[in-house]
């Protein structure tokens, strides 16, 4: 019996329980769709890092002996050892027919390919004594067309080789390989490849530049390791810090941030709409509580039909959240990412968390079920057959002011209506509040984006070409392009750098008197650097333990073991590169040779010029960028589609319960004369200031979700935070139309009002 009056109810409010259905569902579905993709990410990576036995640790610097890679291995925590060369090639032909632009590629001369060693897709395994063939880099090959079997001519050190195709392999160190300064990966124009250390032309001449370490105890292990080396190296690089691990990392991070966050929104709401709807309606249901009991129910059955309510319908919208989100979200975010990050698989895990949300969702919503239906049943059946007395008016603080005579109609009735029912009227306003919030985070994603790429590409690179120079150009070569482009040298690199007891790496950039690169201040207004000594960004100094001018610093070049002492001339901001910049003679100074990695030019360049190895526009990186920001987009879109359908399920459920709690109110107000466009008003009014007051508080609450979000996304982005003005418009058009909108859809009850059976009721 009760069951069929459960099932009954259900379809009697199926508008407010299908609310509370998608408040659960919504919850749900965001963590699990969101964790199940970052999870999926993780594993894939993680499991990509075992697969290719990605090093620990990587030692690189001029050269590392027999005897140091054994006294590296003995160390107490190191499990293994390997070492291994890199040389820039360029190639010039693939099956005999050459290349239109000839691409890039980072070949690994490897001692045994038992550390980073390649993930073999196609073809042979790696073999560490064939001397005559290449195991390519799977998306290079793939862009090229290049196939296990075909001969493949590459340039470097004043030669050219040959060699053959054996396999296609993923490289585990590759997962995010952007290069020449583009934002995006050019799989066509750049790769890499692994060949045996006997594959080197130079037989006499090779030495191993890089030393891969495994290690079971990463702590304290630098220190070990510079003293069995006698400090005779220039980069100590984690697996963590490694550029293409710690971007992936932060990738996984935000999105982690943006899974745990936003959920916690939905179900705060779910809650609310429970707690109000269920109360409203056990309240409309007194009289058939007191004839349960009167009938012989007893209390506990009476208890458990209620709670079934809240119980069965979060069971199932937290059931199919939990089922569909893993399923659906995070095919929507692999496509994009997929274009610029390289994994071998891309799939979505399942977690038990998702399952232990789910019971939350299901434990608390059936909580607040019991909390509502508890007030009701303390009564005896004989009070309970009775419907419960309207509240008694009290005078509000306003009402005791000289402003409440001054006050219209309209408002005296609001504000009394607010007052008497505060826990419908805080809702409202947190339903409002969360909107707001997800819309402004949204939208104020979208617009750090766009003002970080007008920052970097606009303010700072007023560069219209930039010319990235072969490793191996000479000094004749780059004077040549300079003049041919009436362009300005500038030199970038990799450094280490520790203040304060801490050690980072960043970037270094030397300038040469070009005023095609301008650095700006905290507030991105352009500033003049100094001639004489270092400046650093401002977000390297903060993480440096805040680093102030004046200060002292100490860093190095990679590929360099000598560290230099430099004092802090100047703090710049940077959004995208974190390190210091420095003029020619500054650098020169130090002791240090100026080499040009790249030449700017204010006027585009298509031509190819000897020296060169790649040729960027400007326009050609802006789309770069707007690639590798398209995965947050795509959330962006998320949220919003998840801040409009919040609203339109709280503010439809709020009106529909203002509406029947205020059902007796209007009809005498009608019988009063009041026509059905006056009441109309009276309810848009309330629900206008509800999502005033909600909308101002969502502001601020917007903007710390874009700065727990934007401090996920690692050292390297110093992302601005700003609400725009047309950011606030769109979000107050968003959430105000949609309040106006679902106010429209429920006060068309008014005119179906029975005046006769409202104003019956209590008697």
């Amino acid at each position: 019996m009760l069951h069929k009056k459960m099932l009954r109810d259900i379809g009697r409010h199926k508008t407010q329980f299908i609310s509370i259905f998608l408040m659960a569902f919504l919850a749900v579905f965001i963590y699990a769709g969101v964790g199940g993709e970052w999870r999926g990410l993780e594993n894939s990576a993680a499991q990509f890092y075992r697969d290719t036995n990605l090093a620990d640790v990587f030692i690189m610097g001029s050269g590392f002996s027999d005897e140091n890679k054994e006294a590296v291995s003995v160390l107490e925590g190191v499990t293994e050892t390997e070492r291994r060369t890199t040389i820039e090639a360029t190639g010039i032909s693939v099956a005999s027919v050459a290349f239109a632009q000839p691409p890039q590629l980072s070949l690994h001369f490897v001692e045994s390919g038992a550390i980073a060693k390649p993930l073999v897709v196609s073809g042979r395994e790696f073999d560490r004594n064939d001397k005559d063939s290449l195991w390519l880099d799977k998306r290079f090959s793939d862009a090229n067309a290049i196939k296990v079997g075909d001969e493949i001519t590459l340039s470097f050190m004043g030669i050219s080789v040959t060699k053959r195709v054996a396999g296609i392999v993923y490289g585990g160190e590759y997962v995010f390989a952007a290069e020449n300064d583009a934002m995006t990966p050019d799989f066509k124009g750049n790769g890499f490849g692994y060949l045996s250390h006997e594959a080197f032309p130079f037989p006499e001449q090779f030495v191993y530049t890089t030393l891969l370490v495994k290690t079971d105890n990463p702590r304290g292990l630098e220190d070990k390791i510079s003293k069995a080396l006698g400090g005779k190296y220039s980069v100590y690089l984690e697996q963590k810090d490694h550029p293409s691990v710690a971007m992936f990392n932060n990738e996984t991070i935000q999105h982690k941030m943006m899974g745990d966050i936003f959920p916690v929104v939905f179900l705060l709401v779910a809650l609310l709409t429970m707690l109000t709807t269920m109360t409203r309606i056990v309240l409309a249901q007194r009289t058939q509580i007191g004839t349960l009991k009167a009938l012989g129910f007893k209390r506990r059955a009476i208890t458990q039909h209620y709670i079934s309510y809240g119980f069965w319908l979060a069971l199932a919208g937290s059931l199919l959240g939990c089922a569909v989100g893993p399923l659906t979200l995070p095919h929507l975010f692999y496509p994009s990412m997929s274009s610029f990050y390289t994994m071998p698989q891309w799939k979505p895990a399942f977690d038990l968390s998702f399952f232990v949300v789910a019971a939350t969702v299901v434990l608390l919503c059936t909580l607040v079920t019991w909390v509502a239906v508890a007030r009701q049943l303390k009564d005896t059946p004989a009070a309970t057959l009775r419907p419960k007395a309207p509240k008694t008016a009290k005078h509000s603080l306003v009402e005791k002011t000289a402003l409440w005579k001054k006050l219209g109609f309209n408002s005296q009735w609001n504000l009394r209506d607010a007052t008497r029912n505060k826990i419908r009227s805080t809702m409202a306003v947190i339903g409002v509040f969360g909107c707001t919030a997800l819309l402004v985070c949204a939208f104020g994603m979208n617009d750090s984006m766009n003002l970080l790429k007008d920052w970097q590409y606009k303010k700072i690179n007023r560069f219209e070409t930039k010319i990235t120079l072969e490793e191996s150009v000479t000094e004749t070569q780059t004077d040549s392009i300079i003049s041919q482009t009436t362009g300005d040298a500038i030199m970038e690199g990799s450094i280490e750098i520790k203040a304060n007891g801490i050690k980072k790496s960043g970037s270094v950039l030397v300038t040469d008197h070009t005023a095609l690169i301008c650095q700006t201040d905290r507030n991105r207004n352009p500033i003049a650097l100094p001639e004489d000594g270092v400046s650093i960004t401002s977000k390297m100094a903060k993480t440096l333990g805040g680093v102030k001018t004046g200060d002292e610093i100490m860093w190095h070049l990679y590929g360099n073991e000598a560290w230099v002492t430099s004092k802090v001339a100047a703090i710049y901001r940077s959004p995208s590169a974190q390190g210091i910049t420095l003029s020619r003679s500054a650098f020169e100074s130090l002791g240090y040779r100026f080499a040009p990695t790249s030449v700017v030019t204010a006027t585009k360049v298509d031509a190819r010029l000897e020296g060169a190895a790649a040729t960027l526009s400007t326009s050609d990186i802006i789309k770069g960028w707007d690639d590798l920001t398209e995965a947050m987009l795509t959330m962006t879109f998320v949220l919003i589609a998840g801040a409009v359908l919040l609203a339109v399920v709280v503010l439809y459920n709020l009106g529909l319960l203002s509406f029947t709690e205020m059902e007796r109110d209007m009809a005498t107000l009608k019988v009063m004369g009041l026509k059905t466009k006056k009441l109309r008003g009276l309810l848009l009014t309330q629900n206008i200031w509800f999502s005033a007051v909600g909308f101002v508080l969502g502001l601020p609450g917007g903007l710390w979700l874009m700065k727990v979000i934007t401090d996920a996304s690692g050292d390297s982005f110093d992302f601005p935070i700003k609400l725009t003005v047309s950011t606030t418009l769109i979000s107050f058009a968003i959430t105000f139309g949609l309040s106006v909108f679902v106010n429209l859809l429920f006060s068309r009850k008014i005119k179906k009002l029975n005046m006769v059976e409202s104003l019956k009721a209590i008697e």
